[in-house]
């Protein structure tokens, strides 16, 4: 692969602002820390691949931040794919982080802050993908920046690993890959991409998941006073199956009914305790069909029937 920058051409004082000029010249401004005290060693090599950049980075632990200043200068406007080869590196932006192992992959958005770190000596190719080229998927496959894909967990990643490796090779010398050539393996690298990281992917399914499931908890919360209310209703609401409905409630680790439960039960033993409002009006305010169900139902929860918890609090004042 074509050397773009190799710190050992420059005496050690100089390294830090030799390598952080040649990354702004082939990346973009960044900010450069050695986090050893040692010599600091790096080097950058690379070519294109169609609308793709590749890039092979080898060096001694180093962290890059990039700022808000640094992107309102510069912003190439892409997302970069890294695929570490060997070492350890930290991936940190929009509020996550992750440490990458070899074989992993995980990617970073140029127009937003981030840092890179890495923590031993280290390995990494990168992929700068255009954000025009993702064909109108950016902002799905932005929403999973520092996110670990761990190449040996996801067999997609591990099937892809070798065509990593030979792309950052196949960049070698004479620019790399140009015309047809190039075009074919930057669209089987997008493929991938949109794969792990598209609308069909695993981090957006979850993400879809877990806003309908809010959704639905809103939904409950503000018909409480429903006696209807239940897995089924919630469901036809939502346009989705009872069954969904069940899965959702239970992954956060509470059946359907018992967060329904739960949650009349706190409502109604603060109108109890804080109010004169008479039992069988908060009975019907918190969705109980008769004073009697909800008497038991408060017995169960609290040790108390509601009559006896309002003359232990009348009593107390």
């Amino acid at each position: 692969m074509s050397v773009l920058l190799d710190t050992r051409a420059v005496q050690p004082l100089d390294r830090p602002d030799y390598w952080a000029a040649g990354i702004a010249e082939h990346f973009f401004p960044m900010h450069i820390e050695r986090i050893l005290a040692s010599s600091f060693e790096a080097r950058l090599s690379g070519g294109q691949v169609g609308p793709v950049s590749v890039r092979s980075i080898r060096g001694l632990p180093h962290r890059v931040a990039r700022t808000s200043r640094m992107i309102a200068s510069a912003d190439p406007e892409c997302i970069l794919v890294y695929f570490l080869r060997s070492g350890s590196v930290l991936l940190e932006q929009d509020g996550r982080s992750c440490a990458l192992e070899p074989g992993d992959i995980a990617i970073q958005d140029t127009s937003r802050p981030s840092t890179f770190e890495g923590h031993s000596t280290f390995d990494v190719l990168v992929f700068a993908l255009p954000k025009w080229y993702l064909e109108g998927q950016t902002g799905s496959i932005a929403q999973s920046t520092a996110t670990r894909v761990a190449g040996a967990q996801v067999p997609l990643v591990r099937l892809a690993a070798p065509f990593l490796v030979g792309l950052g090779q196949a960049a070698s010398g004479g620019g790399g890959l140009a015309g047809p050539e190039g075009e074919g393996a930057a669209a089987m690298l997008l493929s991938m991409v949109k794969s792990v990281y598209g609308d069909e992917n695993t981090f957006d399914r979850q993400a879809r998941s877990n806003a309908l499931f809010a959704r639905m908890q809103r939904y409950a919360v503000q018909h409480l006073h429903d006696p209807n209310l239940g897995p089924e209703q919630i469901a036809r609401v939502h346009f989705v199956s009872t069954r969904y409905v069940h899965k959702l409630f239970a992954a956060s680790g509470s059946g359907v009914s018992a967060w329904i439960r739960d949650r009349r039960l706190t409502g109604a033993l603060l109108d109890v305790r804080g109010t004169d409002t008479p039992i069988a009006m908060v009975a019907a305010r918190w969705g109980y069909r008769d004073p009697a169900s909800f008497s038991r139902a408060f017995r169960t929860a609290y040790g108390r029937a509601p009559r006896e918890v309002r003359a232990g609090e009348e009593g107390a004042r």
